[in-house]
């Protein structure tokens, strides 16, 4: 028998299990479907090497009829740190438009001036931390990049004389314009909350850790969770608390295991083979996700990543091993913007500009050296959904974001064609225009709407940030009540993760993820929370 249960030690279960565990009365037990992570999760470079992977649950989408029919991968963490130990580690928070947002759709006390303490708190900003808009006292340490490549510079350069003001702060006072994303990255190496929240409390007696362990379904009785079970070495095994259930396994994990316990939509759930216990409709829906395209160019010499050759991997990891410092301390994707599609709104595009020309997060590699220019749509109208394929809680569920075919207005593929011509326009401004050769295939081809729209769907990608499938809220298709986190109708069970999210942020994910874990510990302690 535990106090409290937590599913998933990403970055939402490994704030909760600290700031949980920080009671010594509490017996807090973490449960885990992969192991620990590998060096490369600790390596800011590597990240990508770890897509297809044991610690990748290797999703794909249903097959997507605005994608081409294309079946896209997602690739989520499955192992401690969960996607924060599988990301790219930028810190970014949104707009405060976004959170007032949160609260306009019904979520009392989730505007900016609610949230924007909680984020200060968790935060420790190595260069801003004397900024009213930063920490500096919290576990998660925020720095710049500590390797920064002459092709993102050059980016940077041209991303100004093309019109986007210099900014140094995206987490300042203003959003908008080009610069240097932070990331959670400390002394060389990724700092996620692995490391920042899990690892220092460790050692505490309270706190229980099991990994490769496979949740299965959470036990209800007469309306309440009262503990989970899961599969340990292929057997079943069923574990009890006391106080709470939280799920914290993200935006697809959370309601498929919330529709395998039976709360979800109740036809859906017999169709698969699972018996209603609370009809939820809204579990699994209103699916949201950060969806981009990318148009990459050749470079007349040789520069960024496809410049290195086998033995500059090979030293660069030595000086790395050795010093942590150096191209593998870089994420790769530093340089960036996040600009307006057209005049009257706040920004809605995310750009990155990448000194490499492999493609789909290297998994095409142009023979050469090149730059790839990314666009990233920050608020979407295409809303998808995670279904229930069956009683199988070994089998994936169908995940259908259901890009462009959901968005009748076509705003979404607009803003994407604009996004397109403002990375061109980048790529067409010194100094960068003396650098770059010509524009790749297949978006080289494509110059009117209709053929940018083409490329688009046949080649857009996710920059795997899904959310909103069990969003908070009061009306019918709330999943999870606000001030609680609660499940509506199951007593002390929790969701806490970017499954809650009311609607999608104009930003990364994971200092967001943060935030709502951060929150839903106080929630849990009465407001208190222990660093």
């Amino acid at each position: 028998m535990y106090d409290t249960i937590i599913i998933g030690a990403g970055s939402a279960g490994c704030v909760l299990a600290n700031r949980l565990s920080a009671d010594p009365a509490r017996r807090v037990l973490l449960l885990e479907a992969g192991g620990p992570a590998p060096q490369a999760a600790a390596i800011p470079s590597d990240w990508t090497t770890m897509f297809n992977t044991g610690v990748d649950w290797g999703y794909h989408t249903e097959p997507q009829p605005g994608c081409r029919g294309r079946r896209i991968f997602w690739p989520r963490g499955r192992m401690i740190g969960g996607s924060g130990s599988l990301n790219a580690m930028i810190y970014m928070r949104g707009l405060p438009s976004d959170y007032d947002g949160w609260e306009a759709m019904g979520c009392p006390g989730w505007g900016w001036n609610d949230v924007r303490p909680t984020f200060l708190w968790s935060e420790n900003n190595g260069r801003l931390g004397d900024d009213p808009h930063h920490g500096a006292t919290g576990p998660l340490a925020v720095n710049d990049c500590p390797y920064l490549d002459i092709g993102e510079r050059l980016w940077l350069a041209s991303a100004q004389a093309a019109g986007h003001r210099l900014n140094t702060d995206f987490n300042g006072a203003s959003q908008q314009g080009a610069g240097l994303f932070q990331l959670t990255v400390r002394n060389g190496e990724r700092f996620g909350t692995a490391k920042a929240y899990l690892a220092p409390a460790m050692a505490r007696p309270n706190l229980t850790v099991k990994t490769h362990v496979l949740t299965t379904r959470i036990l209800i009785e007469q309306g309440r969770a009262v503990g989970v079970s899961y599969l340990e070495n292929g057997q079943p095994v069923s574990v009890f608390a006391a106080s709470e259930v939280i799920l914290a396994a993200g935006a697809i994990a959370s309601p498929h295991l919330l529709m395998l316990s039976g709360i979800g939509p109740a036809d859906e759930l017999r169709g698969a083979g699972v018996a209603p216990v609370v009809d939820l409709p809204g579990v699994g829906k209103d699916l949201q996700d950060h969806i981009c395209v990318v148009a990459s160019f050749a470079a007349k010499q040789p520069i960024g990543l496809g410049a290195m050759a086998d033995e500059d991997f090979a030293s660069s990891f030595m000086e790395w091993s050795d010093k942590r410092t150096g191209p593998r301390t870089s994420n790769w994707a530093s340089a960036g913007a996040h600009v307006c599609s057209r005049p009257g709104v706040e920004p809605d595009l995310q750009l990155y500009g990448v000194a490499s020309p492999h493609r789909d997060y290297a998994r095409f590699l142009y023979p050469g050296s090149g730059f790839s220019l990314f666009a990233v749509l920050q608020r979407p109208e295409s809303r998808g959904e995670i279904r229930l394929r069956s009683a199988d809680p070994i089998a994936h569920p169908a995940i259908d974001p259901r890009y462009f075919a959901s968005d009748p207005s076509g705003a979404d593929l607009a803003t994407l064609v604009e996004g397109i011509r403002i990375n061109r326009a980048i790529a067409a401004a010194e100094p960068l225009a003396g650098m770059i050769s010509h524009e790749l295939s297949p978006s080289a081809e494509c110059e009117s709407d209709e053929e940018i729209i083409s490329h688009i769907r046949g080649h857009c990608m996710t920059l795997y940030h899904p959310s909103s499938t069990c969003r908070m809220g009061a009306d019918p298709m709330a999943v999870v009540d606000p001030a609680s986190f609660q499940v509506h109708g199951v007593d002390r069970l929790m969701v806490a993760d970017a499954s809650v999210f009311p609607k999608m942020i104009s930003a990364n994910l994971n200092a967001t993820v943060v935030m709502v874990a951060e929150r839903a510990a106080m929630a849990i302690l009465g407001g208190a929370a222990t660093a």
